[in-house]
């Protein structure tokens, strides 16, 4: 039986400044600190929240999502959080397509070809995980697909691990 869900102190924190005003947060903490679960939760709080939105969360190199993410942190999001809400990936487009027409998409920013694919769709939300990883013009050009027209305020997440001294 699944454990029934709460946050932890630094969670509840982080919820309060995801539901702020600002636009840009970045999360930061070590290793299984929570960081990405709190984000994906999110992600899909506001997905559910706004009929036909879409939502991105991207890393460096998609085999890392998609170890990570796609088939841990996301599954898990789901099962503990949103128990009632049916939900199958597309391995296809690597996507999930909620209830209420919200699309969560999953990509890398290594490829050429998927970093064309993301240019040509407009998001609520975009979530970079792992961005010490992630090159800073890779970051820009997904901040202009930050455009989707919704109820939503336009919210960009990040997480990162503490990155050494010499990052």
């Amino acid at each position: 039986m699944t454990q029934p869900f709460s946050l932890t102190p630094d969670q509840h924190a982080a919820n309060r400044l995801l539901g702020g005003a600002a636009t840009h947060i970045l999360l930061r903490g070590g290793a299984r600190s929570g960081k990405t679960f709190v984000l994906v939760r999110a992600l899909v709080i506001r997905a559910l929240r706004a009929t036909g939105t879409r939502h991105g969360i991207f890393r460096h190199r998609f085999n890392a999502l998609r170890a990570t993410i796609v088939v841990d942190t996301f599954p898990t999001v789901m099962r503990r959080c949103f128990p009632s809400v049916p939900w199958q990936l597309s391995r296809t487009d690597w996507s999930v397509t909620l209830p209420n027409g919200s699309l969560i998409m999953f990509g890398g920013l290594d490829d050429e070809e998927r970093t064309e694919k993301i240019l040509g769709l407009e998001f609520a939300t975009v979530y970079l995980n792992e961005a010490s990883q992630v090159a800073y013009g890779a970051r820009n050009m997904l901040l202009t697909r930050l455009a989707q027209k919704s109820p939503l305020a336009l919210k960009e997440y990040i997480d990162a691990n503490p990155p050494t001294t010499a990052h």
